[in-house]
């Protein structure tokens, strides 16, 4: 998850950083969706950003992400997974131009929650064998990796602390509000949040965040206290959850991590996540936990995120772990650069 609060661009973005990787000699390459992960790689390793939106069959997308590749000719390519077929055009394009891929395996690509999940990722998994390099989110996606692949996989967390601190620009400044950074799927326990603060006397105000047209029905339980604030700019998306008290989020699916998560570290704000073994592995001693399926236990956590303070030394812990890992990923670059 990741792209709660993003919307589709009609061009190729690129980005910029001083690194000790130069020239560009390295794309990530997204296709329908792009995620916040992608933005921030892209920031910590000086590399192209190359955003084609396109949906299914991604006959355009295709075709851009061939004229691009052939006209620059990168000498590593990331695809942001999932979106299959994109795995697939990259280890055609390596035959043509000699590039190394890097596959970015976020958990929609290996677990399929829907049909087409099943038609357009899970009949593309197998060809994870034949890329240079594989990165995951967290070490539980492990288990999704057949261990004869794992040995060229490497975990790399979401560079976080790339994120720019609008609270420190305009000063410190709490208000008395929560927000839950949708991204109006399956898997988040948004609604049960949402019946659970209606059917309690908590007195909170919860922005929520992101396109709640792909749910219309959700639109039902507006009201002065739970306000659905659509698509936000980046910087109005991160000015809210800068002034917030608290951020609460959270997946019913085991093997994600999650992009508001670490947007809530970002911001040193205390932070509700739902209980599953992936969520309090990367986020113990931070996070509250709560059970998605008891009213009581979201209200509880509800409570302790607008009465307490986040622990600081966990947070640098966790930004010094993102931190190495990126670095790990840039010595794994480098070498297949030169190989």
């Amino acid at each position: 998850m990741g792209i709660s609060n993003m919307g589709k661009e009609n061009a190729v973005k690129y980005h910029t950083n001083n690194t000790h990787i130069t020239h560009f000699s390295i794309v990530i390459v997204a296709w329908k969706g792009l995620s916040r992960r992608s933005e921030l790689l892209s920031k910590a390793l000086n590399a192209k950003l190359w955003f084609f939106p396109d949906d299914a069959p991604y006959i355009q997308a295709f075709f851009r992400t061939l004229r691009k590749t052939m006209t620059e000719k990168p000498k590593i390519i990331i695809v942001q997974l999932p979106q299959g077929p994109l795995l697939l055009e990259a280890l055609l394009l390596r035959k043509l131009t000699k590039c190394k891929i890097v596959a970015d395996v976020h958990t929609g690509f290996l677990i399929a929650s829907n049909w087409r999940g099943l038609l357009l990722n899970s009949p593309f998994i197998k060809f994870l064998r034949n890329a240079d390099l594989i990165i995951l989110h967290n070490d539980f996606e492990l288990n999704l990796i057949p261990s004869n692949l794992r040995e060229k996989t490497l975990i790399v967390f979401d560079p976080w602390y790339l994120i720019a601190d609008i609270s420190k620009q305009n000063g410190e400044k709490r208000n008395d509000y929560i927000v839950f950074p949708s991204s109006f799927a399956p898997d988040e326990p948004l609604e049960e949040v949402i019946r659970s603060v209606k059917s309690s006397n908590i007195n909170v105000k919860i922005y929520i965040t992101g396109n709640w047209k792909r749910y219309p029905k959700i639109i039902k339980y507006a009201s002065e206290n739970i306000i659905f604030t659509g698509y936000l700019p980046t910087k109005d998306y991160y000015q809210l959850i800068s002034n917030a008290t608290g951020i609460i989020t959270g997946t019913k699916r085991e093997y994600t991590s999650l992009m508001s998560a670490w947007e809530a570290l970002a911001y040193a704000k205390p932070l509700a996540l739902t209980e599953t073994r992936t969520l309090r592995t990367l986020f113990e001693n931070y996070a509250i936990f709560y059970n998605w399926r008891k009213s009581e236990s979201i209200i509880n956590a509800i409570k302790t995120i607008i009465s307490h303070k986040p622990n600081m030394l966990t947070r640098e812990r966790l930004r010094l772990r993102a931190l190495k890992s990126v670095k790990n990923l840039k010595y794994k670059l480098k070498n297949l650069r030169q190989s």
